[in-house]
């Protein structure tokens, strides 16, 4: 059941909760990554205030996941896009929330897009297969 109107649908089924959970953990770890002290494990330079709001968003779509809330998400990913794309086209000012380099704005504007995409892509059916014949026709 895809179209205009199923990324807007309530609820969300097993495959796209999973996803939603996965995208949450992995940019609340990200957000860890970047409060934690240790060069290592900054595979993506992130600042503080960027980590914290990692950190929140991550949050949000965990709750948006739990409540099953497809806006939640979308909304998510939005700001995360939003975010990126500011960091992109004010590259070289240091603005303090969105200071960082490109890959801070790769990384936030991928993100963002994980979580939309994920909720496109939706609940469809997997299709039948059949039996692959053995031997000849």
């Amino acid at each position: 059941m895809t179209g205009p109107g199923s990324a807007l649908r309530p609820g969300l089924d097993r495959r796209t909760r999973r996803r939603a959970l996965t995208l949450s953990a992995v940019t609340g770890a990200t957000a860890l990554f970047g409060l934690i002290d240790y060069d290592p494990l900054k595979l993506v330079p992130v600042n503080p205030v960027q980590a914290v709001v990692l950190l929140v968003l991550a949050l949000i779509g965990f709750a948006g996941t739990m409540l099953g809330s497809r806006p939640i998400l979308f909304g998510v990913g939005a700001v995360m896009i939003a975010l990126g794309l500011i960091r992109l086209v004010t590259y070289g000012q240091a603005f303090g929330l969105i200071a960082g380099s490109v890959g801070t704005a790769a990384l936030l504007t991928g993100l963002g897009m994980a979580f939309i995409g994920s909720m496109l892509v939706g609940d469809k059916p997997t299709p039948e297969r059949r039996p692959t014949p053995i031997g000849p026709d």
